[in-house]
Order: C-alpha cells, then sequence, then structure tokens
C-alpha cells in the first residue's frame, strides 16, 4: 500500500502540482469512502478498508477528513452535488414543458439505474433516519432550484393549456424519484414476488417507458379532469 504525498499547497500556489495532488488525494478517499459505506453502511465501514482501496494511509484520511462520520456526510453531500449538477445540464427550462418533464422523468430513470450508489446511499441514510442529511445545508439548498425550475414548467404550460393545473411540483418530483427507484431498491423481492428479473435489459426498458408515459399523461391537460386530479393509466 503506497503512502500519499502528505503535502497540500502553500498559500499563492493555487493550481500548482501539490495542489493537484492533495486534490487527487482527497478525492480518492472520497471515492473509497462512498464504496466502502455502500457496502457496509456508515457502522460497519472500516477506515482501514477505505485507505487501502484509497492507495493512501489513515493519517491521509484524517487530514482530509478527520474522522470516519464527516467522511461520510463528505460522501452524502456528494453523491447529492452530482445528481443536482447532471440535473442542472439537462437545460430543461429550453424545451416546452410536457417534453421538459419527460426529458426530466427519463433522466431520473437513467441516472437511477446507472448510479447504483445514489441509491445506496440515500437508503443507508435513511436507515440511520437523516442523521446526516440534516447538518448538510447545501442539499436542501441546491434542490430548490430543481422544484422551482419544474414549478416554472407547470405554470408555463397551465397557461398554454397543456399542463394540467394544479399539479404540485414537489410532489410530481418525487413521484418521478419514487417510480425511477422503487424497481432498483427492491429488484430482488419484486423478481421473486412476479417471477420476472427486473434487471434484465427487457424489463428495463419496458419500464422506463412505462414511467416516462405514465409521469407525462398525468401532467398532460385532458378535458374534464379536476385539476390536479389523479389518472388512470
Amino acid at each position: 500500500m503506497r503512502d500519499a504525498d502528505n503535502s497540500d499547497h502553500q498559500p499563492g500556489e493555487t493550481g500548482g502540482p501539490r495542489s493537484r495532488n492533495a486534490q487527487a488525494t482527497r478525492k480518492s478517499i472520497l471515492d473509497a469512502g462512498i464504496a466502502e459505506f455502500c457496502e457496509h453502511g456508515l457502522s460497519g465501514a472500516s477506515t482501514a478498508r477505505i485507505v487501502e482501496r484509497a492507495g493512501c494511509n489513515i493519517r491521509m484520511l484524517y487530514h482530509y477528513f478527520q474522522s470516519k462520520e464527516l467522511l461520510y456526510k463528505a460522501a452524502l453531500q456528494e453523491v447529492y452535488n452530482d445528481l443536482r449538477s447532471q440535473e442542472a445540464g439537462l437545460n430543461i427550462l429550453d424545451r416546452p414543458p410536457v417534453e421538459a418533464i419527460e426529458a426530466l422523468t427519463a433522466f431520473t430513470y437513467d441516472y437511477m439505474a446507472a448510479t447504483p450508489t445514489f441509491i445506496k446511499m440515500v437508503l443507508a441514510e435513511n436507515l440511520l433516519q437523516g442523521e446526516f442529511i440534516r447538518a448538510i445545508e447545501s442539499i436542501p439548498r441546491s434542490s430548490r432550484p430543481l422544484i422551482e425550475t419544474i414549478q416554472t414548467l407547470l405554470d408555463r404550460g397551465e397557461a398554454a393549456g397543456v399542463i394540467q393545473p394544479g399539479i404540485n411540483a414537489m410532489q410530481l418530483y418525487i413521484s418521478i424519484v419514487a417510480l425511477s427507484f422503487i424497481h432498483i431498491s427492491s429488484r430482488y423481492t419484486l423478481s421473486v414476488t412476479f417471477g420476472v428479473d427486473l434487471s434484465s435489459e427487457a424489463i428495463v426498458t419496458e419500464r422506463r417507458q412505462h414511467v416516462v408515459d405514465l409521469i407525462g399523461t398525468y401532467v398532460k391537460a385532458q378535458p374534464g379532469r379536476p385539476a390536479g386530479g389523479d389518472v388512470s393509466v
């Protein structure tokens, strides 16, 4: 197991080799921590295994993160930051309202399928009853613009007569996440229950279309449907 360079950049040495090495070392420890927490949760995670994964020594873990708990907190923040930054890259406000909401739904579904670390970290934090996420102010702060963006799309679509009036943006996004999440987080029990392999490519593709269609049908304006009402599909 190799030791990482213990030198940080000095004042005025922004962007130099030492700074880049320090950033790389911190990132390798953070990535190793995410992998370890996903496999073992916070209580079962081992700092020895984390530094072995990162290819550094225990001194470096405590230098950058001070404790296993603070590393876990940083890991939780990192997985949320990645989701929010990729969502922002969709630029959904540049699209027609229904198309934008369907695009967000497809993205969320694909992201959950491609990023099991997010799901595992969220499940682990829920087992802790949200103890650590409460202390990360950036997570609710970074989530507000997404809900505001969805609300803007809903308002635009309602004004244009293409979106059902009275839809709550937060409730809609929670539904999008739930529909994109449950077949992964509960795939083993659901696969046995219904006698299908929910991880198979065919089922994943079929469910993706189902989820996009479900959300799209819900948000689209339909004559005679009560504002914000449920829709049967």
